[in-house]
């Protein structure tokens, strides 16, 4: 039997004949056969849909089938819906209606739109859920795919089918066609090229170099070999049988490596290629490079490691105690890192039992939070190209490409000028990809072989190596006053750090200041401690430490309003913060504090809810909850915080923006060319960005910390207002800059030229003071209140859920969802609430489904579906409320927004839940399991305004 088969289709209306390895996906033969890469590789199971494609009209996952079997088919891809005259209409409204995000997930949701529409001219909601049940969105919390379906819906059926080339083509806005559109809903920068499925990503990038003619040009496939053991000391590993295997180019291990055999944002501390003991189940010990990616993976498998099992210590509580085991040699214990708060009584010794002493109410209760994947589309993906002179270009979706670029040189021991960095359009990082995975050992690759290196995680391997969110235990005691003032807080953190520090230390220290909430207490005492564990590194993730406090800190509020007979919303309104008051920590909050916006929205929304919701279904009960959170904008502490831009006007008459900051999919591309084009007075649609280019793009930090869209946008702010004062003398009249095109720009810039003026300038942004975090909150002799300033800016959100609850099955479904956020102004309101909608939506998943688990020697939950990631027929409707309040000091008013949002959504949660049964659930994620436990055990009566746990608490 031959190893091929011939196959005959027609793809985009074209006959295609070819040969084709037997077993080759239809999506492998698409990508790499013919150049089509706008379906995505996003899981290799079906589970995540990216990979749509049209197989004889009907909607199909590529990666499940088989090229071989499919001759005579008509294949549609994403390539072959737009067409000469422009865009599909179902692809503008995805752009119209903001419905783009990251963009991984969105060729496969254009084209299951297409098969629904298709079929059903006016689809209901159950039936958009239902035809895209199999397509899974991470970034917009499929509100805006959902209006985007049902816009081009009513857009197609307004037109007859031979009018409907007609259609093709976003109608412009007119805010597109003024000056600055600051503030209004402009379509993003990057969304028609996702739209369309052109090669943006590091994965597209790869499979088109794949198919150069030159085999030089050609890149060599690598897969990593992954520790088997979750601890193990490793003896050897012989790689003698995969270096001899057909089409290996050479095995790489640590012995390759000429630098630090070390990495890690803050502590260079993981290793690069783990050799003497693995610590957790994904330590990469090897990486076969072959010419076939088939290969690749016969090489990984014949690589022996003789292994000596060692014991697995992987409860942070016991590695906490004194005299345990250490993980790390060297230490003297195994705390990565602990933070303490210290205010008010709680700055003498003796001060904590007077900050009970005088309570009407005293709650006590412990809580549990999971680890948790990131889960972004985009599996960690990276081509490294040498080039020639000993240096390499690593292209690859990143959050921080001068980051990257010094882990890269310090690895390879090349000097930083020898590294390049391009981020290619990264599919969603949410914290995951502020740290390399696959980029340091496909570099070396490439620089050893003298060729183009691909490596690409399969979804299986990305969990497996992953960081995590970090699982906590909490525990935390308030003290109130029969006037529902909180008097004082107590908070007891042990967070699982997994087996290396990665991003631990300033995760653990959120955690700690903000355990009490946004309220002002009296009396705050927090302690956090980061512990190691052989599990894998708990890294960043949205939210970043604060959303597992604010879990606890908002079930205990939930339960003291309760105590006292007050509605949740008016605890909290006695106990905001607001401008001029202290947090936590004795910051004084600005005006840009917008806290009691956000609470009363909610608070409102509730009221709604309750009024339209007025019973359950037979059988269910009915729940309303309420919760607060907030976090801080930007890195602050003391820490370098700063951020570049150029903004220059190119020879082709338009405006380019370069900028650090890392676009994800949160739109802070859209957002620089905003803010650029306000400051210059000139239409947004002549703006482009270019960002985090090593070689050619200013420094712009990390894009973590909500701190892009503050610190960046200044940046960007000083370029463009520092450009348009240079050529003052050039510049049209503010009238005639509205009508400003190509042409009017081409010749702005020669006259600039003539006059001997610049035409780029450049701005470097510092934003204000902030210094170093110390334990207690009180100031000393002689100093202001700025000392106590860890922070430059914070961003608040509320929650307000409706939930049923099924006493029979335990299944808690949420059927409304409100979320309103402190967004200083917002930018691009349609983005922001994108944003929004988004941290609703994984606040769902974090609340109700998502877990990460694994044994000694395997993961639990290896693919999408065992991760619990909510889908469209998970998420209830959800109303986005969005709260300005101008931020002093913020480009125009705006700060950062993209991560507080999902905080309050599963306290809320918890809190319905109550409400619904009268049971507590202190656990994440709230299974129907948890839930069915929790109502069969023993409850008492609740009566004393004095208690320590709460009559129906289940862990």
């Amino acid at each position: 039997m031959t190893d091929k088969a011939r196959v005959s289709l027609i793809v985009n209306g074209e006959r295609v004949d070819r040969e084709v390895e037997r077993g080759r996906s239809l999506l492998r033969f698409l990508r790499e056969e013919l150049g089509l890469v706008g379906a995505k590789d996003g899981c290799g199971k079906g589970q995540c849909g990216a990979c749509t494609v049209l197989v004889d009209g009907r909607p199909r996952r590529s990666c499940l089938l088989k090229a071989e079997r499919l001759s005579g088919s008509r294949i549609l891809t994403i390539e072959g819906l737009s067409g000469p005259e422009g865009m599909h209409p179902i692809q503008s409204a995805f752009v119209r209606e903001g419905a783009v995000q990251c963009g991984f997930c969105t060729p496969g949701m254009i084209m299951a739109t297409k098969a629904l529409l298709d079929r059903v001219a006016d689809p209901s909601e159950a039936e958009i859920a239902a035809a895209l049940r199999d397509n899974l969105c991470r970034c917009t919390g499929y509100a805006a795919i959902k209006r985007a379906v049902r816009s081009a819906a009513a857009e197609l059926g307004a037109a007859s089918a031979a009018a409907s080339s007609a259609l093709r083509g976003p109608a412009p806005r007119p805010e597109e066609l003024g000056r600055g559109a600051f503030g209004a809903s402009v379509p993003r920068k990057d969304a028609p090229a996702k739209v369309l499925g052109k090669p943006i990503y590091a994965m597209d990038v790869a499979d088109l170099r794949a198919r150069a003619e030159a085999e030089a040009e050609r890149p060599l496939f690598g897969k990593m070999l992954f520790s088997e053991r979750a601890h193990a000391r490793i003896r050897s590993i012989d790689t003698s049988k995969a270096e001899a295997a057909e089409g290996v180019a050479r095995v790489l291990t640590a012995r390759d490596l000429p630098g630090l055999n070390a990495f890690g944002l803050f502590v260079p501390q993981q290793p690069v290629f783990a050799d003497r003991e693995a610590l957790y189940l994904g330590e990469v010990l090897a990486v076969a490079l072959a010419e076939t990616l088939e290969q690749a993976e016969a090489a990984r498998n014949l690589i022996e490691v003789d292994y000596e099992d060692l014991p697995i210590l992987d409860s942070a509580e016991e590695n906490l105690r004194e005299g345990s085991p250490l993980l790390h040699p060297g230490t003297k214990d195994n705390i990565v890192h602990e933070t303490h708060v210290r205010k008010g009584l709680y700055a003498s010794e003796d001060g904590a039992a007077a900050a009970f002493s005088h309570a009407a109410v005293v709650v006590e209760g412990e809580y549990e939070t999971q680890a948790v994947e990131h889960a972004y589309l985009e599996t960690e993906s990276c081509l490294a190209l040498p080039d020639g002179d000993g240096g390499v270009t690593v292209m690859t979706g990143n959050q921080g490409s001068e980051d990257y670029r010094s882990m890269i040189a310090r690895s390879l021991a090349l000097g930083a000028d020898k590294v390049r960095v391009v981020l290619t359009a990264c599919g969603g990082g949410f914290g995951g990809k502020e740290e390399p995975t696959v980029q340091i050992q496909a570099a070396l690759g490439a620089v050893l072989c003298r060729r183009p290196v691909r490596i690409s995680l399969t979804r299986e391997e990305s969990i497996r190596t992953s960081t995590k969110r970090h699982p906590m235990r909490i525990r935390m005691r308030h003290a109130a006053s029969s006037e529902g003032k909180i008097l004082a807080v107590e908070s007891r953190v042990v967070a699982d750090a997994g087996a290396y520090i990665s991003q631990t230390v300033p995760v653990v220290f959120r955690s700690a200041v903000t355990a009490a909430g946004p309220y002002e207490v009296e009396s705050v005492r927090a302690d956090s401690y980061g512990v190691y564990t052989h599990r894998n590194p708990s890294g960043a993730f949205r939210g970043f430490g604060s959303t597992q406090a604010s879990f606890a800190c908002e079930a205990q509020m939930d339960r003291i309003a309760r105590a006292l007979g007050l509605e949740a919303a008016e605890l909290r309104r006695r106990n905001a913060l607001a401008p001029g008051l202290r947090t936590s920590t004795g910051q004084v909050l600005d005006e840009g504090a917008a806290y009691l916006g956000t609470l009363e929205a909610a608070a409102e929304a509730l009221s709604r809810m309750r009024a339209e919701l007025a019973s359950s279904a037979p059988g269910r009960a009915l729940g309303f909850g309420l919760a607060s959170s907030y976090k801080n904008v930007g890195i602050g502490t003391g820490l370098a915080d700063g951020a570049g831009a150029i903004v220059g006007i190119e020879a082709e008459g338009r405006i380019l923006v370069r900028v650090g900051a890392a676009d994800m999919g949160q739109g802070s591309d859209t957002v620089a060319a905003q803010i650029a084009a306000e400051a210059l007075g000139l239409p947004y649609r002549l703006v482009d960005v270019l960002a985090c280019d090593t070689r050619s793009c200013p420094d712009g930090g990390m894009t973590t910390a909500s701190r892009q869209t503050y610190v960046t946008g200044n940046a960007v702010k000083m370029a463009a207002e520092a450009l348009r004062s240079a050529l003052s003398s050039v510049f049209p009249p503010e009238d005639r800059l509205r009508e400003l095109d190509a042409a009017g720009l081409r010749g702005l810039r020669d006259r600039a030229l003539a006059a001997g003026l610049g035409v780029s300038a450049e701005g470097r942004y510092l934003p204000p003071r902030t210094f170093a975090h110390r334990t207690s909150a009180a100031l000393e002799s002689g100093e202001s209140d700025s000392a106590l300033d860890i922070h430059y800016a914070y961003c608040f959100a509320s929650a307000a859920v409706a939930v049923e609850v099924d006493p029979e099955t335990g299944i808690a479904r949420a059927l409304r969802l409100c979320l309103a956020q402190d967004v200083g102004k917002a930018v691009n309101p349609m983005s922001v609430a994108g944003q929004i909608e988004g941290a609703a939506a994984m606040g769902l998943g974090y609340a109700l489904s998502e877990n990460f688990a694994a044994a000694d020697r395997g993961l639990l939950t290896d693919d999408l579906r065992k991760l619990g990631v909510p889908r469209i027929g998970d998420i209830p409707p959800i109303e986005a409320i969005i709260v300005e309040s101008p931020q002093p000091g913020g480009p125009y008013g705006a700060k950062g927004m993209g991560e507080v949002g999902l905080n309050p959504v599963a306290p809320a949660i918890s809190n319905a839940i109550f409400d619904a049964l009268g049971v507590r659930l202190r656990s994440l994620p709230m299974t129907p399991d948890k839930v069915l436990a929790a109502i069969r055990a023993p409850r008492e009566g609740e009566g004393a305004a004095k208690f320590e746990e709460e009559p129906g608490d289940a862990r």
